[in-house]
């Protein structure tokens, strides 16, 4: 007995791959949440008015990896769309540039961390807030 090769037609849905797109925009996410602790330790007006921005992007990204998904199944999806659409070689330097971008994401978040725990006075002989009471 053989397992079935793939999904049955019509089993995934446009709302499916629109959730599915949103919910694999993590990297643009993370970036939204690090808006608001620029914002607070910025005080800049226009940071907040990058969510525009961030919101425009993730509108163009979802539709079209929705219209995309239809005509590429591969489970690596942005090497597959990109070597689709513009050959190998972009495909492979995209997948490059995204894998870097992770990278580089990862590394602000653990600055924010540290800027986050030494405003709470952990650096200076833990007399922090209540809620950081875990020293």
């Amino acid at each position: 007995m053989s397992a079935p090769g793939g999904l049955a037609r019509k089993s995934v849905g446009t709302p499916s791959l629109w959730f599915f797109a949103v919910g694999a925009s993590s990297p643009m996410t993370v970036l939204a949440g690090g808006v608001i602790a620029t914002y607070a330790a910025t005080g800049v007006v226009g940071v907040p008015l990058s969510f525009i921005l961030l919101a425009g992007a993730l509108a163009l990204l979802t539709v079209g990896y929705v219209a995309m998904s239809r005509h590429v199944a591969h489970a690596a999806t942005l090497y597959a769309l990109l070597a689709h659409g513009l050959g190998r070689a972009v495909g492979v330097a995209g997948a490059a540039v995204a894998l870097d971008a992770y990278n580089a994401i990862q590394f602000s978040l653990y600055g924010l961390v540290g800027i986050t725990l030494a405003a709470s006075s952990v650096a200076n002989g833990g007399a922090g807030p209540r809620w950081c009471g875990w020293w």
